[in-house]
């Protein structure tokens, strides 16, 4: 199983008058980066068969742009189970019963998707950050994981709007 672990585009910032703390829209600039973002991740993972997401705006606006932009045709799956401060252990359990998908695509929070991702490669504390609409692809046999599972590549924002620009290398 390939599993992508994608973290939210440029939300208005923590702490902005008019906006709740915790469930902040993206950016106009966070959104039109993003897009590019998603077209790279379109050329270098292709179709997803699921996207799961946290349920606050700045997340799930993020995996809608994702879904548009990598052809996929199902709702975009919301779980509280990618909240931050959610449990890893709930998340892997919730995650099982897509276990007969090829491609599973989260998108989350930071710190917690670092957690979760150096986790699932055998890590005990956070090896890896995945800055604002980054994302990386674990692949891993089954969830929740019973062995660790390969860090493939990750991807940061710079390193995907290069490839949208430059899809042919």
């Amino acid at each position: 199983m390939q599993l992508f672990i994608l973290r939210h585009a440029t939300a208005i910032p923590h702490g902005t008058p008019g906006y709740p703390t915790d469930d902040r829209p993206l950016t106009e600039e966070g959104i039109e980066k993003f897009i590019s973002c998603a077209k790279a991740i379109n050329i270098i993972a292709g179709r997803f068969d699921i996207i799961i997401s946290s349920p606050l705006v700045r997340a799930l606006h993020t995996a809608k742009i994702l879904a548009e932009h990598t052809m996929y045709s199902k709702e975009v799956i919301v779980t509280d189970h990618l909240l931050p401060g959610s449990p890893q252990r709930s998340l892997f359990t919730f995650l099982k019963q897509f276990n007969n998908s090829d491609k599973i695509c989260i998108t989350g929070h930071e710190p917690q998707l670092g957690y979760i991702a150096s986790m699932l490669i055998g890590q005990d504390e956070s090896v890896i950050e995945l800055k604002k609409g980054a994302i990386c692809r674990i692949d891993i046999d089954k969830l929740p994981p019973e062995k660790s599972g390969r860090l493939v590549w990750l991807m940061q924002p710079k390193q995907l709007m290069l490839i949208s620009k430059n899809p042919n290398g």
